[in-house]
């Protein structure tokens, strides 16, 4: 089983990364033989979808093509989404559009969004939206908002985070898992070569 953990911040060395980082060592911690592909969108630098991607030249070469293959290996996915001004960031909706080759189709995926303050539903209400119909991605239904994430620290949270947290975002990795390992046998009946597309 891999999971692919994709940081969808602008910023390098950013909350969300760090926050990526902590799930990514939850989940090794707490399920063996588990492989698990990290993608900081900050540092991966993509530039924006164009046409001329289908040409697979320059980065849509072998950059992108490195990082597509480690996403078509994935079994499911964690989006880590900080709110930019009430939106999900660029850098994730442009994600979306450079998925164009089956690599989240039918695959389970969860939405972790982080905000500084007490936002952060937005970006899950925006990608539940308008991210899944080429894609084909499956969002479970449960997500995780980390509120106040400055203080986010397991164990010695701030007052601002909420202590139950910590038991909400373990339930809802193990609900992740469960989809994805129920979910594989689906994709023995997908047909992209007729049916690649959202009506």
């Amino acid at each position: 089983m891999k999971i692919s953990i994709i940081s969808a911040s602008l910023r390098t060395n950013s909350q969300s990364k760090r926050i990526s980082d902590f799930l990514h060592d939850n989940l090794l911690n707490n399920k063996s033989g588990l492989e698990m592909f990290s993608l900081d969108l900050a540092d991966a630098s993509l530039p924006l979808w164009s046409p001329e991607k289908k040409n697979g030249k320059g980065v849509w070469g072998q950059t992108w093509r490195l990082i597509s293959d480690k996403l078509i290996e994935s079994d499911g996915f964690i989006f880590v989404v900080p709110e930019y001004g009430g939106m999900a960031t660029p850098a994730a909706k442009n994600f979306f559009l450079l998925c164009g080759d089956g690599e989240l189709s039918h695959k389970p995926g969860l939405i972790v969004s982080v905000s500084s303050g007490n936002g952060g539903a937005y970006p899950i209400t925006e990608l539940r939206s308008s991210s899944y119909k080429n894609t084909h991605i499956m969002w479970i239904p449960e997500n995780i908002i980390i509120r106040n994430v400055e203080e986010f620290n397991p164990g010695n949270h701030g007052d601002n985070i909420p202590e139950w947290l910590d038991d909400r975002i373990d339930y809802v990795l193990k609900i992740l898992l469960a989809y994805v390992s129920n979910m594989k046998p689906l994709r023995e009946l997908i047909n992209r070569k007729d049916f690649g597309n959202g009506m």
